[in-house]
């Protein structure tokens, strides 16, 4: 392919500029991790020193860099299908794009290279790219309201859910140019319970029974709308207990979100043959209900440390992350949906990654155990991610335009 056209291509479809910025990122970003965990523990290799430490920016850079790129590429492309209105054009979401991406860039140079100005620079950047994009998401959906048709309740979930995250943002910021670490805390809670479980729960309440129904004979699509109130209601209660501190708000809300996220899980469960795209969904929605019951558990005497933290944000949107980008990268690229050697390794390892990053929790946090779930995780999902950064810099192979 000639240079020139990378452009034309990288706009071609709102998925493919930011879901290549969430691989390379991801990619970098869990490379960056494995080695400062490497360097804390052992010396070596000697990274560039910073006054922000490593240890508070690696949440960050996870649920507000790193999620966030695939989570807006995914946004853009279906937002305006689950309402019936016209795909967004790339005059609307190229901006958007382009500063997620730039802002993606200098925070992860900054990362390896000590840089705190260009720490606080990359996520400001990504900061107002995130703010452009809700204002193009919210467009749609105010769209959608106008023509008269009743609300379209993933939407809002998904807004409300963006909203959030953005706030959460706002507030890692205020600890990056301030140094107080009362508000990265906040913002740590935020962009999980408020932020990255709520966007995954909303797209797989929408999605995996639709997929399911139609790969799986005489299968039974569930998806009730209360669903969605019930689990807001429950996260914003994990919100407010993480907020506070309060451990009996956070045992009720956690074990009412287990309850929920379990029930979800056994009336998805196909009871026939399934496509391995769709079981990966399903084992991965799996971890939440083990998550929020670990979070349940983590109030009472037993000392569990961060493995419901890692079991919510490593496993189960994890999981979905490798299940849902690996769906979206197929289909908009005219492969089969299915799940190729590299989509199963990266799923495979992410599996094994949690499982051994809460073994480490369990036993306070042993490097050993702490730098084996780093690896795992970056030589099983590195081959995946760069398979998927292939794909968004060629044209589909059906010869289709998107």
């Amino acid at each position: 392919m000639r240079p020139s056209l990378l452009p034309a291509l990288l706009f071609a479809a709102p998925h493919r500029l930011p879901f290549l910025t969430g691989s390379l990122g991801l990619g970098a970003i869990a490379l960056w991790w494995l080695v400062r965990l490497v360097s804390l523990n052992f010396g070596w290799p000697e990274l560039p020193a910073a006054a922000l430490p490593a240890t508070l920016l690696h949440a960050p850079a996870m649920l507000l860099l790193v999620y966030p790129a695939f989570i807006f590429g995914f946004l853009l492309t279906v937002f305006p299908r689950w309402m019936g209105q016209r795909d967004i054009a790339a005059r609307q979401f190229g901006s958007v794009a382009v500063g997620l991406a730039l802002g993606m860039g200098l925070a992860i140079v900054g990362l390896w290279g000590g840089l705190d100005g260009l720490v606080r620079t990359g996520f400001g950047l990504f900061a107002l790219s995130w703010g452009l994009a809700l204002i193009v998401l919210l467009r749609v959906f105010v769209a959608h309201l106008r023509s008269g048709q009743s609300p379209c309740w993933h939407a809002l979930s998904a807004l409300i859910a963006l909203a959030v995250g953005l706030l959460a943002l706002g507030l890692a910021l205020t600890f990056m140019f301030g140094g107080d670490p009362r508000p990265l805390r906040w913002s740590n809670v935020l962009g999980l319970s408020g932020f990255v479980l709520p966007v995954f729960l909303t797209v797989a309440h929408r999605m995996v029974p639709f997929f399911a129904g139609n790969v799986v004979e005489g299968y039974q699509r569930w998806r009730p709308d209360w669903l969605l109130a019930a689990l807001w209601i429950l996260l914003a209660g994990r919100c407010l207990a993480g907020l506070a501190l309060s451990a009996p708000l956070s045992a009720l809300a956690n074990l009412g979100l287990a309850a929920v996220t379990g029930l979800m899980a056994w009336k998805w469960w196909p009871r026939g043959a399934a496509p391995g795209l769709l079981k990966v969904l399903i084992w991965g929605f799996v971890w939440a209900p083990i998550g929020f019951a670990l979070a349940a558990l983590a109030e009472t005497e037993l000392t569990l440390g961060l493995a419901p933290v890692h079991a919510l944000a490593l496993g189960f949107a994890g999981s979905l992350l490798v299940g849902m980008v690996t769906r979206v990268t197929h289909g908009h690229s005219g492969r089969s949906l299915t799940m190729a050697p590299l989509p199963w390794l990266a799923f495979g390892t992410v599996q094994l990654a949690v499982i051994l990053r809460i073994g480490a929790a369990l036993r306070a946090d042993q490097s050993a155990l702490l730098i084996a779930a780093a690896l795992v995780f970056v030589a099983g999902l590195l081959p995946w991610l760069l398979r998927n950064a292939l794909i968004y810099l060629r044209p589909r192979k059906d010869g289709r335009p998107g």
